[in-house]
């Protein structure tokens, strides 16, 4: 793991010109090109005020993307995503889900726009001494997420039930993806997986169970399918994952303790893990003591991204010391999420947004 003692989860608020730009694209007023470059310029911008800010580590805020998860699982041969409407807290919500519709691989002979989205910011961050870009992907267990638990499919072309088999292909499939990354100089990975938060809240688990299916059964998928993507990758590529308990426009989305699934997440070979802990409704640190003298990084989520009060300096000193008592001295301070998973943004400003960051930074005294 880099040694950092602060860091980002990853995306931003997107701004009014990206907002109004992809609005235009798919209005047809835009090409694509024209799209691309706002974008360029917009990420030009952030990189900076990143950078202004005092972070060391930076990303594109996902200002390409309208997805956290979904742009970058389009990146895979096979998979596809359907577009339906689900109430939510009273609001129709127009969502995308994905689902399997063949052999899943990674071809990197092809262009990917996820790749060309990393070098662009990587050569914003080679302008900054430094400064370290950080590419933010989905996990592999979300294609399984969507297809089997959200959708319902049992049966997916190709594989049929033969769940083993897609497993392994998912697997050996962002070992490519990984290496790719890599090979365009990516040597700091973020892989989001919000799948095992799915599986510590009781209403999601009801689902699992109509399903067919048991809660043990599914962790083991994600387990193995988890492990096998990071086989094999460059050992000077740091891996860290992200989960939080959903993020939708500033909402949760599961509520529930870790300590079910701490045991099997930790024994993934990840180099960092980025937890959320903004709230009571996360715990004690207690479940990631075994993390303690592993060499793993354990960083705790403790400033909101979804509540617009602003944490205090003494607050956040008070809560991170009780996490290093549990974790030992391997630890860093972050946000418990992005700031947008979805390009409609959480239920905060932008100044907000960046006050959130001023106080990450301030926080260094006590990291």
């Amino acid at each position: 793991m880099l040694n950092i003692k602060y860091d980002i989860v990853g995306s931003f608020l997107r701004p009014q010109a990206i907002r109004e730009a992809r609005s235009q694209y798919f209005s047809g007023e835009l090409t694509l090109p024209q799209l691309r470059a706002i974008e360029d310029e917009q990420i030009r911008q952030l990189v900076a005020t990143e950078v202004q800010h005092g972070l060391k580590i930076v990303t594109d805020g996902e200002f390409r993307r309208r997805w956290w998860h979904l742009d970058w699982l389009k990146e895979f041969d096979g998979f596809t995503t359907q577009h339906l409407d689900r109430e939510k807290d009273g609001v129709v919500h127009h969502i995308e889900l994905g689902y399997v519709s063949g052999k899943i691989s990674y071809d990197p002979g092809r262009p990917h726009p996820e790749v060309e989205a990393f070098e662009f910011l990587a050569a914003q961050a080679r302008q900054y001494p430094g400064i370290t870009a950080k590419k933010c992907i989905s996990g592999p267990n979300m294609i399984l997420v969507d297809n089997y638990l959200q959708l319902g499919q049992r049966e997916v072309p190709y594989y049929g039930s033969d769940i083993r088999a897609l497993i392994e292909d998912i697997g050996l499939a962002y070992q490519a993806a990984i290496q790719d990354l890599y090979d365009h100089g990516c040597r700091y990975l973020q892989i989001d997986d919000t799948s095992w938060t799915y599986m510590i809240d009781k209403n999601f688990l009801k689902k699992v169970a109509a399903l067919g299916y048991q809660k043990e059964e599914v962790l083991e998928w994600f387990q193995q399918v988890s492990t096998l993507a990071l086989a094999g990758h460059p050992a000077d590529l740091t891996i860290a994952t992200h989960f939080c308990k959903g993020n939708f426009k500033g909402h949760p989305l599961f509520a529930g303790l870790y300590d079910s699934v701490a045991p099997i997440i930790s024994q993934i070979p990840y180099d960092g893990y980025f937890v959320e802990y903004d709230d009571e409704r996360s715990g004690s640190f207690e479940p990631w003591a075994r993390l303690r003298g592993s060499g793993k990084t354990f960083v705790a989520g403790l400033i909101s991204t979804k509540n617009p009060r602003l944490e205090s300096h003494a607050e956040l000193r008070r809560r991170f010391e009780e996490a290093r008592a549990v974790v030992g001295d391997n630890i860093a301070l972050s946000p418990q999420c992005g700031f947008a998973s979805v390009e409609e943004g959480n239920s905060i400003d932008e100044a907000t947004q960046w006050k959130k960051i001023d106080l990450l930074v301030s926080c260094q005294d006590f990291l």
